[in-house]
């Protein structure tokens, strides 16, 4: 008990420094990182470890504004000096004592997970931590209930990348618990826009609602001519992750995927449908285009925009319960040749090496229509493989794998976990209507 006395005495002293500013969230932040130590895993410590190095840089800039201040007021400030500084370095000390054998010993590396894990912590923490400091519009849904409290939201989405990369760097789990998070997105954006709607506003991104339809991330700037702010974002996200966005971000594809897994085994999908995804995206922006010069009522195309919806939502309950595989993505959808088409700019790559024996037991499990017989037989996935690694763990022979330039498959394929779990977190705390 002693070891872990001054991990909670740098958390007490580093909450007491929050509450003495009335930062009532920073504090409970503080208080709560020990108790990832009941955690026996080395990327928990690592965290708690990261932690206290950032409670380290925050007593030093309390430090250099304290000394700034007195200098100013021409006061004395070496007995200042010599407290925080004893605290700074006390909370640095902590931090490295972390590193000794007895915690080394009792927070044991869970094959080769702890760095990805804390990545996506990290990775996580910075960017939903940059949005709430930098953007205007208050993002987190804690923050516009209980202002100052945001920061325990932050931790609380931080630690939940965390727990679901370790579940996903399981190759046996990672298609179960993608599936879930998925669905768990759909499920918390469209919460929100139903009590949106039932007139609690804070839950909507605005207070002004835009219909929840894929093709109006594009269709939407083109009518408006001004609210790229979605299609930004897309974009975004396909530069980092490729057409992921697809199989882990859409929060439409969710219902499809629903769908489409009442059949266990898929349907291979007409070969008409490759080129009728193109026609429809190219029939989306020119029927856009052609009703912002007629001046059509924005009324007009927000129901020509839901008519359009629904015909994909009919698609889904009707075409992909039939066939198993997911029609509305890869038929109907026009950001799905988008996602596919624009995501080649992006390294990560799925592929079939030559311990392949064309078994197609990996067909099976691809609801995309991206692992036909012909796909298998060139070694490589059809235009419309959006990364979403179901079928890897299908092959008996290891014979699929993630690909990252010349990196090796299992660190491509964490790195593009660290990637597309981060993003999922943030979107689960940043996306509403």
């Amino acid at each position: 008990m002693i070891r872990y006395l001054p991990i909670i005495l740098s958390a007490l002293l580093t909450g007491a420094h929050f509450m003495r500013d009335g930062e009532y969230g920073l504090m409970t932040v503080a208080l709560t990182i020990p108790f990832l130590l009941f955690k026996k895993k080395l990327w928990a410590l690592r965290i708690v470890q990261l932690s206290l190095l950032a409670a380290t840089a925050v007593w030093f800039g309390s430090l250099i504004e304290f000394i700034t201040i007195r200098q100013a007021m021409s006061m004395p400030y070496t007995r200042l000096t010599v407290i925080i500084g004893s605290v700074l370095l006390f909370h640095a000390l902590t931090a490295l004592l972390l590193e000794s054998k007895y915690f080394i010993e009792r927070y044991p590396d869970s094959k080769g997970k702890t760095l990805p894990i804390v990545a996506a912590f990290v990775l996580t923490a910075l960017t939903v931590g940059f949005v709430h400091l930098k953007v205007g519009l208050t993002m987190l849904i804690v923050e516009r209930f209980f202002p100052g409290w945001g920061w325990v939201e932050m931790l609380a989405i931080s630690l939940y990348a965390a727990f679901i990369m370790e579940k996903m760097l399981d190759p046996s789990q990672s298609a179960l618990w993608r599936k879930r998070i998925w669905t768990a997105f759909t499920i918390v954006f469209f919460g929100q826009l139903l009590l949106g709607l039932a007139g609690i506003d804070r839950f909507l991104m605005t207070g002004e609602l835009h219909l929840p339809i894929p093709a109006v991330i594009v269709a939407g700037p083109l009518f408006r001519g001004e609210g790229f702010f979605m299609l930004i974002l897309f974009l975004s996200t396909v530069v980092l992750i490729g057409p992921a966005w697809c199989s882990h971000i859409c929060y439409i594809g969710a219902w499809d995927a629903v769908a489409s897994g009442k059949r266990r085994v898929p349907k291979v999908l007409p070969k008409w449908r490759k080129s009728v995804r193109w026609i429809i995206l190219a029939l989306v922006i020119s029927v856009t285009i052609l009703l912002r010069v007629m001046n059509v009522p924005i009324m007009m195309a927000a129901i020509a925009a839901g008519v359009f919806g629904l015909t994909g939502v009919a698609l889904m309950v009707f075409w992909s319960r039939k066939m198993g595989s997911m029609t509305h993505c890869t038929t109907y959808c026009p950001i799905g040749p988008l996602a596919t088409g624009l995501g080649k700019i992006n390294p990560f790559r799925i592929r079939i090496n030559n311990d392949c024996d064309e078994c197609g037991k990996c067909r099976l499990r691809c609801r995309f229509d991206a692992l036909n017989k012909e796909d298998i037989a060139r070694r490589q996935p059809d235009l419309s493989c959006t990364l979403c690694g179901d079928c890897i763990t299908s092959c008996p022979h290891n014979a699929l794998e993630y690909r990252f330039f010349k990196m090796k498959p299992q660190n491509a394929r964490a790195l593009f976990l660290v990637l597309v779990i981060s993003i999922h977190a943030c979107t689960m705390a940043f996306a509403r209507i």
